[in-house]
Order: C-alpha cells, then structure tokens, then sequence
C-alpha cells in the first residue's frame, strides 16, 4: 500500500491532487511537492513570476524535508518559509488567505500587510528670529570682510594700478552663489549677511577713496 501524505483540515488527499488554481484562496504542500492554490475570487491579479517562482522552491524543499524526516528546525524553517511567501499572496491579490502548516496541517488566516500612506509630519513652527545674537555675530563678519577687502585691494592697487576692480570683482561673484544658498540657514546666515555686508561696504570705500 503506498504511503498517504498527513491530512490537513477540509482537504482530501485521496486521489490525485487538483490543478493550481491561478487565484489563491488557500495556500498548502500537495502531493509530489506541488504548492496548491485553490478558492479563486474574481478580480483577483496574477501572481507575479518571481513569487510562482519562489512557490515552486519552497515546494520543492519542503517535500525533499518532510520525506526525509527532517528535524525541529528544518521543520520550522519551512513552516516560516510558507508563512512569508503566503503573507506575499495575500499582498499581491490584496486580501487575506489561508496557509495550511505542511509539517503540523493547521491553517493559519495570513492577513494584508497595511499599505495606508504614512502620514507626513506637519513641519514645526519657525521660531523668532534671533535678531540679539544674530546682528552682532553679522557686524563681526562685516568689519572682518570689509578691513581685509580693503587692505588686499589697496595692496594690490599699489601693484597692479586699476587690475584690483577685475579681481575685487571675481571675488565678489565667486562668494555669491555661496552666500544665496546660506540666506536661510539657521546658524550660517548671519556670517553670509556679514560677509556680503562687507564686501558692499568694502568697494564704497575702494571706490570713494579712487575718487577722492
């Protein structure tokens, strides 16, 4: 007489086994290391190739260890392999499904993973603006800017004659782009406002004492 593999809950496995249904609504072993899929919804979507694929693995290991025996733990691996790749049905057909256990035959509902969007965080509240740090912080740059840009232009006027426009020029525009993008950060906007302050206030001096 030959050897009937463990029964599961409502379901017979005198006689050869059914065809995979393509829409699961139950997910179990059955004879010969096929995975089963029956109870079809309409409207239930295609499994996708990569899980039919990961179906027929897992089929094909969980006959190879329950012929052989297979200990506790090559037990439970396959039992938790099931539960993972019916928990990625009911993900794809979008509705719970039932997973019957190869190694015990108890059926366990495998619910939906929730796909609700996650909630995005209202942005918190600009604080006031530290004017009483901030400003000081600023003037210190400004002086700093404006005493070194004068000193480096005067020297090389002294130099170079008329050279130190071109030059007080490709300074200031190769600090623009620099000090735009730090007009709103929190910490580094005072020191761009210092800087760009300076260097204002440095060709107004560069300028008036040429013309003078």
């Amino acid at each position: 007489m030959s050897r009937r593999p463990p029964r599961s809950p409502s379901t017979s496995w005198v006689g050869p086994e059914p065809e995979p249904a393509p829409y699961p609504g139950r997910v179990r072993l059955g004879q010969g290391g096929r995975v089963v899929l029956a109870e079809a919804h309409p409207g239930d979507p295609p499994l996708p190739p990569d899980l039919a694929l990961a179906l027929r693995e897992w089929a094909a290991v969980a006959a190879a260890v329950m012929s052989a025996g297979g200990d506790a733990q090559e037990c439970e691996q396959v039992r938790r392999r099931g539960q993972r790749l019916a928990q990625r049905i009911a993900d794809a057909l979008g509705r719970p499904v039932e997973y019957v256990d190869p190694v015990t035959g108890s059926v366990e509902v495998v619910p939906t993973m929730s796909r609700e969007p996650v909630p995005l965080l209202r942005p918190e509240p600009a604080g006031p603006v530290p004017w009483a740090t901030g400003l000081p912080v600023a003037a210190f740059f400004a002086v700093f800017t404006a005493l070194a840009d004068v000193l480096l232009s005067s020297a090389f006027a002294e130099a170079f004659g008329l050279l130190w426009v071109p030059a007080n020029l490709l300074v200031g525009v190769g600090l623009a782009p620099s000090l735009w993008l730090l007009r709103h950060t929190p910490l580094w906007r005072w020191p761009a406002l210092g800087v760009a302050a300076g260097l204002v206030a440095a060709w107004l001096v560069l300028v008036l004492g040429m013309l003078g």
